[in-house]
């Protein structure tokens, strides 16, 4: 049964994009798109975009972390933690690594 709140899944993107501070989980996408039910949400994005939504995330936030670390803003691994919904340099360090095989010091711009 379809939810009044859910919006379309080729918006979920979007919404990804404008709340990627605040959405670190599937569900929490999800829930941001209406859905109350992730595995739905997950069924829906992966027969339109053809790509489960976790590794859509992932890359999202895997660009958007290069991005802040290499476009020689003075951002610290912290506050660019922050911006991708992660909670402290720590776990930028480990996502970064875990997604890419480098470390984050390898993205910063050398000025």
């Amino acid at each position: 049964m379809k939810s009044d709140k859910e919006v379309p899944i080729e918006k979920s993107i979007r919404i990804l994009q404008e709340n990627i501070t605040k959405i670190d989980r599937v569900y929490e996408w999800a829930e941001a798109c209406g859905f109350n039910n992730p595995k739905k949400f997950s069924r829906l994005f992966r027969n339109h975009f053809g790509e489960r939504p976790s590794v859509v995330m992932k890359k999202m936030k895997v660009d958007k972390a290069i991005e802040l670390l290499s476009n020689g803003e003075d951002l610290s691994n912290y506050e660019i933690a922050l911006k991708i919904g992660k909670r402290d340099e720590k776990a930028l360090n480990h996502f970064i690594r875990q997604q890419t095989g480098n470390p984050p010091e390898n993205y910063k711009s050398k000025k």
